[in-house]
């Protein structure tokens, strides 16, 4: 027995030793197609660090124009004067200094510089940020479809709290037209899933009124009692609460019992 496992573990041997010299050879006549490899691989490395660094400064370039768009969104308006000039400044800085004397010509003004951010930089987060204030500038002037254009995009791949107040918006508009049951479509989403810093209460109110909207005034009834309970603090707190009683009263029910 013992003679025998000595051949098996010579075999074995001579396999082993038998593959390895095809390896070596394997690699000694492909050494130049395995350094192009290698040369392929840092090549790749090489381009994922240019993309994230070309990325980085489309996010950077986003910001900046987006922070110059943003002090127009905040400008005031002001009638009956001439609009003061920035002296020395650059034509970026003249626009974010700027007051209007209306409404209207603010939010265009607002949509000329935003549209650019969301044309060129769409894709980063400052570029959807752009498109959620787009469409807010857009929905001020009655453009009600690029508005909905807009915010959609802004909910699109964006971080969780653009995403969420995008729809936020999109509900509201949704409710104003009418469309109650596409506004409770995203606002279920927003209260049965808010993300970190989003007012959920702000959801709450909303899917309380296109309840009644859609005429489900126990549904309403629920949502402003729980919106009363869950933020009493909050300044909806008092009317969600009376307008819970109003509706029990009008249905006849026990408020509380119908809360436990």
């Amino acid at each position: 027995m013992a003679r025998d496992f000595s051949r098996k573990e010579l075999k074995r041997q001579d396999e082993f030793l038998s593959t390895a010299t095809r390896l070596l050879n394997w690699a000694m006549q492909r050494r130049r197609a395995l350094g192009i490899a290698a040369l392929a691989a840092l090549a790749a490395v090489a381009v994922l660090a240019g993309l994230h660094s070309y990325r980085a400064r489309q996010e950077q370039n986003a910001a900046a124009q987006l922070a110059v768009a943003l002090r127009l969104y905040d400008a005031p308006v002001v009638t009956g004067g001439e609009e003061p000039a920035a002296a020395g400044a650059d034509e970026h800085a003249a626009r974010a200094h700027r007051h209007f004397p209306s409404e209207q010509a603010k939010y265009e003004a607002v949509v000329a510089a935003l549209e650019p951010v969301v044309r060129t930089y769409g894709d980063t987060p400052s570029g959807r940020m752009a498109a959620f204030y787009l469409g807010s500038a857009l929905a001020e002037l009655g453009r009600g479809d690029d508005a909905v254009a807009a915010w959609l995009r802004a909910a699109e791949g964006s971080p969780p709290l653009v995403r969420a107040m995008a729809r936020y918006r999109l509900a509201e508009y949704y409710l104003q037209e009418g469309r109650s049951q596409e506004a409770l479509t995203l606002l279920g989403e927003l209260v049965d899933r808010p993300p970190g810093g989003f007012p959920v209460q702000e959801a709450l109110a909303a899917q309380a009124r296109a309840y009644e909207a859609a005429g489900d005034r126990r549904a309403a009834m629920m949502a402003y009692e729980k919106l009363a309970e869950q933020h009493p603090s909050s300044v909806y707190a008092a009317p969600a609460r009376r307008q819970a009683e109003e509706l029990a009263a009008a249905l006849g029910v026990d408020l509380s019992a119908e809360s436990d």
